[in-house]
């Protein structure tokens, strides 16, 4: 996968494989970019963080609650946020809220065009309950996990032992729980605690990345939205296409109606024959006409059924340019800010057997854009 790091001063793209990161200085242009997730990391110093209680409620009326209140919880105008429940009971849910301006995801987005939003906070994984301590700048950074559950942060320039003891009071009753001590580079040595201490190099990368192959990024993936007028303005080619479908199934009750007519008349033709020539009735054999007939019947219903697939499977924004219907192969040339996205929607359809990506996507300058050919192998129409 690919990874933005957010922070105040700027960010990186780091590429996260087979449990190995490497820094990049700039988003590939190959091929298999457009195969890999993406995703944005908001960094400790730019999130906003609290824990509240709410009475217990169902998760959606719940959500709908936050969504209400929560840029009265943080000192952040256009607020972006996301949430964990930490402790429910029968009489109430106890929810942790992380938050973050809408502005900072903008400036990311120059960067990697991402598909997954995630806090750093919760990348912080521990087997069992621990506190991780590491350096980033000039600020120590303390970080407690139980069963790799977030419990609480502390973040301070100048961190002594005593700070330590007062963060651990502050996590009662969990203190008690917690065995181990994780301390990365040379930080803290004269820190004293009754727990296992283990210290380890530092790392030339933020060592929070080293959770995202052990989280589910489909609790992070980011929610498109469109005002209204942009929606429709998007929409429009997917209409283009029903409509184009209704002119083909209009098509298609032609054939039938003309089928019918024909069958008709050469049923009038043979009768007259068999009339003037005084013999008996010879059914001639048109299968051929008939067969052409019904090939063009069924070659309409295939393209009105892929057509209404594609509009039904198609990203709200999409564009398509260009559409060629071969057999059980469609072709289509497409835009779009995020391809990977288009081919994994596409695949999801019953009717297609498979995604190909032409060629790599073009990237249209000055813009998120970018221009690609699919072709989709169909299933056998039952």
């Amino acid at each position: 996968m690919l990874v933005c790091y957010l922070k105040k001063d700027g960010a990186s793209l780091y590429k996260v494989e087979d449990n190995k990161i490497t820094k990049m200085y700039q988003e590939p242009l190959s091929l298999t970019k457009f195969l890999q997730k993406k995703v944005l990391v908001i960094s400790k110093e730019l999130l906003y963080y609290t824990r509240r209680s709410y009475p217990s409620v169902p998760l959606r009326k719940l959500r709908d609650a936050l969504r209400l209140e929560v840029e009265d919880l943080f000192p952040v105008s256009n607020v972006n946020y996301t949430f964990r429940v930490f402790e429910a009971s029968e009489k109430s849910t106890i929810v942790d809220i992380w938050a973050w301006s809408k502005e900072e995801e903008e400036r990311a987005r120059k960067l990697l065009s991402f598909q997954f939003i995630i806090p750093e906070d919760l990348l912080f994984l521990s087997e069992g309950s621990a506190i991780i301590a590491y350096k980033q700048e000039e600020v120590v950074h303390l970080v407690a996990v139980h069963n790799s559950r977030f419990l609480g942060s502390l973040s301070m320039p100048n961190l002594t032992g005593r700070d330590v003891e007062l963060f651990l009071a502050g996590l009662m009753p969990f203190s008690q729980e917690i065995k181990k001590f994780i301390i990365y580079g040379e930080i803290l040595k004269d820190l004293t605690l009754d727990k296992a201490m283990v210290r380890l190099p530092e790392k030339p990368y933020p060592i929070s990345l080293e959770g995202l192959q052990k989280i589910n990024l489909s609790d992070f993936k980011v929610k498109r939205s469109f005002t209204p007028q942009v929606d429709l303005v998007l929409r429009l080619p997917i209409y283009a296409l029903i409509g184009y479908s209704i002119f083909l199934y209009v098509k298609k009750q032609s054939f039938e109606q003309s089928t019918k007519e024909l069958k008709a008349e050469i049923a009038k033709l043979d009768k007259a024959l068999a009339h003037l020539e005084n013999k008996t009735v010879v059914t001639q054999d048109y299968s051929a006409l008939l067969n052409s007939l019904n090939n063009k019947t069924a070659d309409a219903l295939s393209v009105i059924t892929v057509m209404n697939e594609l509009a039904n499977y198609l990203p709200v924004g999409c564009s398509l340019k260009r559409f060629n219907f071969k057999e059980n192969k469609v072709e289509l040339s497409l835009t779009f800010d995020d391809p990977i996205e288009v081919i994994e929607l596409l695949e999801r359809s019953k009717l297609i057997k498979s995604v190909k990506l032409d060629g790599p996507p073009y990237k249209k300058t000055n813009t998120k854009l970018y221009d690609f050919r699919l072709t989709l192998e169909l299933k056998p129409y039952d």
